[in-house]
């Protein structure tokens, strides 16, 4: 007999808050007999944290914490017994979250993360715990960084080695038009190749990469980079002498944005790569690559979205369930349609803390942020 059920509950299931919002919601706590406890604790606290063990067996950590905010939702720590009846009990609580913190982000050397643990503070027994997680997201305008706005164009050549003379040059050249992106995007890009070598090109790899750096600082500074292939297309063969022109399109999944402000332990970057694979033990691939940025908020004067079709609404509601906090008005694009909020495909990670028992109920479930998604109709 006792607890049957113990859960964080929050008013929004999307679990998606910008900062500045309010984080609500309530302990679930449902129990098939009378419990004895001194009170039920809330801690909602946001924290970066980077881990990595290096060749030698050195383990490089670091640790941020942005706020804490732990109270008593009854009872007290120095409080008598209450005992609680048997039956469903809802414990509702709050959180005013502050208006500077950076995204949340999850990977496998490093996160930024924003749980709600509650405790049963039981006398004379372990006390019992639950964890969940939410996401946070910092906006990030397109329209406010300069450089979003810049077409992109880009040439990249070389010539191989063939006996003891060299070829005559692979030359590529891409281009795409702008650098900036919101996830449910596809990023244009227009292709040339000169292959006036005698060297067979087997295909060309165009990807969007995600670049992460972290730093650690016990027991020393340290850094580790980390690059992650999010997502890729390829075209080929191009054999010798061919000259082709050709477009195609990299669809952006759900991201954090590129902006990991606010956090001195984790950055962000992401970067388009070119490269034309060809055969040989002695021939090099042909590579280029060029910065460009995930925002959260879409260039006003490139390509607009619109709101999801009638059919999407139902798998994809965009207007948000109870609970759901708009995001913040951008003043650059005061009609901007809102997204809907997805979650990300790599980033799924459990909860479980350096330290921290692994009998917390919650910790291994799987959490993977949501980050807003716009949609683009198929003529843009």
């Amino acid at each position: 007999m006792g607890l049957t059920t113990f859960e964080v509950v929050f008013d929004n299931p999307w679990k998606v808050y910008y900062a500045g919002q309010t984080v609500s919601g309530n302990i679930l706590l449902v129990l098939d007999g009378v419990k004895k406890i001194r009170g039920i604790c809330v801690k909602v606290t946001g924290t970066a944290n980077v881990s990595w063990t290096s060749s030698d067996d050195t383990t490089y950590t670091a640790h941020e914490e942005y706020f804490q905010t732990k109270y008593y939702l009854v009872g007290s720590a120095s409080g008598s017994e209450l005992e609680i009846q048997p039956g469903e009990h809802k414990f509702p609580f709050t959180c005013s979250l502050p208006a500077n913190l950076p995204s949340s982000f999850e990977s496998d050397y490093g996160h930024v993360r924003y749980t709600v643990k509650a405790t049963l503070d039981r006398p004379w027994k372990f006390d019992q715990d639950v964890k969940a997680a939410f996401t946070v997201v910092s906006p990030f305008d397109l329209n406010q960084e300069p450089r979003t706005s810049e077409p992109i164009r880009e040439e990249a050549s070389k010539t191989f080695c063939c006996l003891c003379c060299a070829t005559a040059p692979l030359t590529v050249t891409y281009s795409l038009p702008v650098r900036g992106y919101v996830p449910g995007q596809s990023m244009p890009i227009k292709i040339n190749v000169e292959n006036l070598s005698n060297v067979t090109v087997d295909r060309i790899g165009l990807s969007l990469c995600k670049v992460v750096t972290f730093h650690a600082t016990v027991p020393q500074t340290e850094t580790k980079i980390e690059e992650i292939v999010v997502t890729e297309i390829s075209k080929g063969p191009f054999e010798g002498g061919a000259v082709v022109d050709y477009d195609q399109n990299l669809d952006i999944p759900a991201l954090p944005p590129s902006n990991l402000n606010n956090c001195n332990i984790i950055d962000l970057e992401y970067c388009f790569k070119l490269e034309a694979y060809v055969s040989g033990w002695h021939h090099r691939n042909l590579r280029s690559s060029t910065p460009v940025f995930v925002g959260t908020v879409p260039l006003v004067n490139y390509q607009r979205p619109s709101a999801p079709p009638e059919n999407m609404l139902a798998d994809s509601p965009t207007k948000g369930p109870a609970g759901f906090q708009p995001p913040p008005t951008s003043n650059l694009y005061p009609e901007l349609p809102p997204p809907s909020y997805e979650e990300s495909t790599y980033g799924a990670r459990n909860l479980r803390d350096r330290d921290e028992s692994e009998h917390v109920i919650g910790l291994m479930n799987p959490f993977a942020p949501r980050y807003p998604v716009y949609h683009f109709t198929a003529a843009q």
